[in-house]
């Protein structure tokens, strides 16, 4: 099932399979909603869903680390999924990490180069071993994961 991306305004264009006519509606009824018919004017009938990411994220399996800055507690971790915006990963042991927490983080990309990732990061929420954390800082970086996330 298609995956259509919501702006800031909480517009999405949505394109038919059939006949490639596309269209911008307004979702703000629509944000609860798992599935979505469509209906194109050339009576094709299709799904999507929609997607409030702001940037497209990447499932993968990476080595990484951390450090809680406010503590100084190390682990390893292992990167679940990224994107320009943040990563999810797994710590290997048990943490105590919590939400707003400030991380230092260093990661590998699995691209030939093997390009290592340093950024500096606040805890979104936390899981029993599962973090979600979002970048803050500099963006020095970006040009690389960018490019890793579109390959």
């Amino acid at each position: 099932m298609k995956k259509v991306y919501v702006d800031d305004t909480r517009h999405i264009t949505i394109v038919c399979p059939k006949c490639g006519f596309s269209t911008r509606i307004d979702v703000t009824n629509l944000m609860d909603k798992k599935k979505i018919n469509a209906k194109c004017k050339c009576t094709e009938i299709f799904q999507f869903t929609l997607e409030f990411r702001k940037n497209y994220r990447k499932d993968v399996k990476l080595p990484g680390e951390y450090v809680v800055q406010k503590s100084g507690e190390r682990g390893e971790i292992v990167v679940e999924n990224l994107s320009l915006g943040g990563i999810q990963f797994i710590t290997l042991r048990q943490h105590n990490i919590s939400t707003g927490d400030a991380l230092a983080l260093k990661f590998k990309l699995g691209n030939p180069a093997r390009t290592e990732i340093s950024r500096s990061a606040r805890v979104v929420w936390v899981g029993d071993r599962s973090v979600g954390v979002q970048y803050v800082g500099p963006k020095l970086f970006e040009k690389d994961l960018g490019f890793y996330l579109r390959s």
